[in-house]
């Protein structure tokens, strides 16, 4: 196909890639379309090893790691089950506690104001905390 840019005349050289239609399809402003893809997959562009003012970076995908038999047994469930169970109750003991230290903070600003009804409402909230 012959092209034309701000009068340099040039050759169209795309590639014609093999497209299949797809299932998907329907109507946009009243024309049908389907989806299509490619019929073969283009190969993956070559991995390069490169440097740009002293830090390292590589181009392409890299070599998929393959994981040991020590990290698959990490990743088994209930591994650790006890440490994780034991650390999530810290955390949420942790964070109650930080809620209720703000609760009271809260409530000594509200009573140094004079603010009964926030004071009541303060309290209405501190009932609804669980217990320690």
């Amino acid at each position: 196909m012959k092209l034309s840019y701000r009068g340099v005349n040039y050759e169209n050289s795309s590639p014609m890639l093999e497209v299949i239609e797809g299932d998907i399809g329907g109507i946009y402003r009243g024309q049908n379309w389907r989806s299509h893809y490619l019929r073969h997959i283009p190969e993956p562009a070559p991995v390069h090893d490169l440097k740009y003012r002293g830090v390292a970076y590589r181009t392409g995908k890299p070599a998929v790691a393959v994981p040991s038999a020590a990290a698959a047994r990490c990743t088994l469930p209930g591994f650790h089950k006890r440490e994780r169970e034991q650390e999530l109750n810290q955390l949420t003991r942790t964070h109650l506690s930080n809620i209720r230290n703000s609760l009271e903070r809260r409530m000594q600003v509200a009573r140094a104001k004079g603010d009964e009804k926030l004071v009541r409402l303060l309290e209405q909230e501190r009932m609804t905390l669980p217990l320690q």
